[in-house]
């Protein structure tokens, strides 16, 4: 065991808060084995489910084609390739990929659509004139991305994938597929990808650096301005002999070889470039994270002005000028709008409006309502009561949900908005965003004393310090502890008796070598808004995702060294290591019965006992987009809900 320093005042704080921590009653009626009993467990496919927890009408690429926007999906299986006719705002046609949970790369060469998928990722090219779709073929191994394509100025397409951070080229005529190479060493995210004149460029992340390829000579060449290093660059767009690029703190325009630099700054609280295009005049319109606004670039502007904000907060994927004077976008949470650049004007059109037909999500987050049961998605929330089930959208991914006072609390991505949700009126309420380089919510967890919510979050690609937020529900205030664990991330966050226990996570947002080499866990006193303390309970063991006190022992389990999990005795400091191993990892839920987690690859309900894990329920699948994770049925005191792959299911408990 590796423990960090550890005063004599921290060892009797986290003794005194041992001592008022509740001991949960056991009724006789809930008898619970000893963890090492014999159990036969459940088989997940024989249990009756309640429907899909949460449908999505969400998108990851666009392009448009002969007055047709053509979109692929996000998260549904199989992908979906959906055709809308731009002058009747209707779907047309839908087309499923064989493989994959979406696409983010798309782009238009001799009148066909070529698309890239995750995490399968292969190219596909779809011909609208005879329906036909055509493997192309992958550009990395099981789990990669084709993170983008584009189609340059003499009709070739180009690629940038992940993880290996290469370019390729495509023939359209062909569809011979050629790897051009892989720019940057080391790097995994080749993230964007533009071309003009006989040059191709691209982003590659981790290490960041803007990249040109000369198709002459056939060498890549470092194209990052001297005043950008360490930024990500991308989306790109081209006119005439100039490229456009996007990146996490401006914008840029140069020369084709990479002379005659030029760049404006994004406004105040701007975190990125989701989506640029260029006019024939040389006005650049672009959007931006995290307020949504588009915004436009003269030739001559020194700042950026703001046009409209369509769809605020959304993440885009893609806009395109229509003609001058009109810009079609589409946003992540599958809406297209129509933009008049003269006057701000613009019209909305839901694709589920339109006619695409909601599927089953991957949840992100669920909680258990009065009375009703909530599941996050993708850009909306799932109300189920009884057999009906509501949308309440919201503009991000709700990584979190809680229960509060009769509303809905949930952190967003990827803005950290922490809003609060009416399920009966569906407003939404904005407290602000939790910033300081965060990005993604993981857990947050209520404390009834303090009235404090309590949020788990990590930082982007890049970085490695997390923070804990606290909301105070009643004031609306939001503290922000940037790097309460030193150098990681904070995954996890549960709290006991108004101390908030932690868990931490040293690879922190990836692409970025570690400072620390085991993660830690930490007590916070929230009413003194204080770290009591921090240990890091197993040498070498770098990422805990999840972490629950019972009965005056925290509970972890390990992300990297999947299925690994641990005790931590908080009296007296001892660690002990799971004798057997779950069959991933999961987030793990605490009731006066025991504590339990649902995991992943493969999917099994597990209850932890001092040194072993009983499996209670196999066979549920993979259906959760974050990690499982569980609630209770109302009601039934020996059932939690959880999935069976995409399907709400009510798990039986001892």
């Amino acid at each position: 065991m590796t423990i960090s320093r550890r005063t004599a005042l921290t060892s009797a704080l986290a003794t005194s808060t041992l001592a008022s921590l509740p001991t949960p009653a056991r009724g006789a009626d809930l008898p619970v084995p000893p963890a090492s009993a014999a159990v036969e467990p459940v088989d997940g496919t024989t249990l009756p489910t309640s429907g899909p927890a949460v449908t999505t009408a969400a998108v990851v690429a666009m392009a448009v084609l002969d007055g047709r926007a053509y979109v692929i999906s996000r998260g549904i299986v199989p992908p979906r390739l959906t055709e809308v006719d731009l002058a009747t705002k209707r779907v047309t046609r839908t087309v499923e990929f064989p493989v994959g949970e979406g696409g983010w790369g798309i782009t238009v060469a001799a009148g066909k659509i070529y698309a890239g998928l995750y995490p399968v990722p292969d190219v596909y090219c779809f011909d609208p004139a005879d329906g036909s779709l055509t493997r192309v073929g992958s550009l990395a191994g099981p789990g990669g991305f084709v993170w983008d394509l584009t189609t340059a100025p003499d009709g070739g397409v180009f690629a940038v994938s992940y993880p290996n951070g290469a370019v390729w080229q495509i023939d359209p005529a062909t569809n011979a597929l050629t790897q051009l190479g892989a720019p940057v060493p080391g790097a995994q995210y080749g993230r964007y990808v533009g071309a003009a004149g006989n040059y191709v460029y691209a982003g590659i992340y981790t290490p960041s650096q803007l990249v040109g390829y000369d198709r002459s000579t056939k060498t890549f060449r470092d194209l990052t301005p001297a005043s950008a290093r360490g930024q990500n660059f991308g989306p790109f767009a081209a006119a005439d002999n100039r490229i456009y690029v996007g990146s996490s703190e401006a914008v840029w325009s140069m020369s084709l070889d990479g002379s005659d630099v030029r760049s404006v700054p994004l406004p105040a609280d701007e975190t990125g470039v989701d989506a640029i295009t260029v006019a024939t005049d040389g006005t650049v319109y672009l959007t931006t994270r995290t307020s949504g606004t588009v915004w436009k670039w003269g030739a001559s502007d020194s700042v950026l002005t703001a046009v409209g904000t369509p769809a605020p907060a959304d993440e885009h994927r893609r806009i395109v000028l229509l003609d001058e004077n009109t810009l079609l976008g589409s946003t992540g949470s599958g809406v297209l709008w129509w933009l008049d650049v003269r006057t701000g004007e613009f019209e909305l059109l839901d694709l589920v409006d339109a006619g695409f037909t909601p599927a089953p999500d991957k949840p992100q987050s669920i909680a258990l309502g009065e009375p009703n049961l909530y599941v996050g998605g993708h850009w909306v929330i799932s109300e189920h009561a009884g057999d009906q089930v509501r949308r309440l959208r919201v503009a991000g991914e709700a990584k979190t949900l809680n229960w509060i006072r009769g509303e809905l609390y949930t952190a967003l991505y990827p803005s950290t908005e922490v809003v609060r949700v009416n399920p009966r009126t569906k407003e939404v309420h904005s407290f602000g965003t939790i910033g300081h380089e965060q990005i993604r919510p993981w857990q947050a967890a209520y404390d009834e004393k303090s009235k404090l919510l309590a949020i788990a979050s990590a930082p982007g690609t890049g970085k490695l310090t997390g923070a804990l937020t606290l909301l105070d529900v009643r004031t609306g205030e939001l503290d922000v502890h940037y790097g309460v664990l030193p150098d990681q991330s904070v995954m996890s966050v549960h709290v006991v008796d108004g101390v908030a226990y932690l868990g931490g996570d040293v690879v922190g947002g990836g692409g970025i070598t570690p400072t620390r080499t085991a993660a830690a866990i930490g007590a916070f006193d929230l009413a003194r808004r204080k770290l009591l303390w921090t240990v890091e309970p197993l040498a070498g063991e770098r990422s805990i995702q999840s972490v629950a006190v019972h009965d005056g022992t925290l509970y972890g389990v390990l992300k990297r060294t999947s299925g690994s999990w641990f005790t931590y005795d908080l009296s007296t400091g001892a660690v002990a290591r799971g004798t057997n191993k779950l069959s991933g990892y999961g987030q793990l839920f605490v009731d006066r019965t025991g504590v339990y987690c649902e995991t992943n690859f493969g999917g099994n309900l597990y209850q932890l006992g001092a040194n072993t894990a009983t499996l209670l329920v196999n066979n549920l699948g993979d259906g959760w987009y974050t990690v499982p994770q569980l609630t209770p049925v109302r009601g039934a005191p020996r059932s939690v809900w959880g999935l069976s792959d995409r399907d709400l299911v009510q798990l039986p408990l001892p």
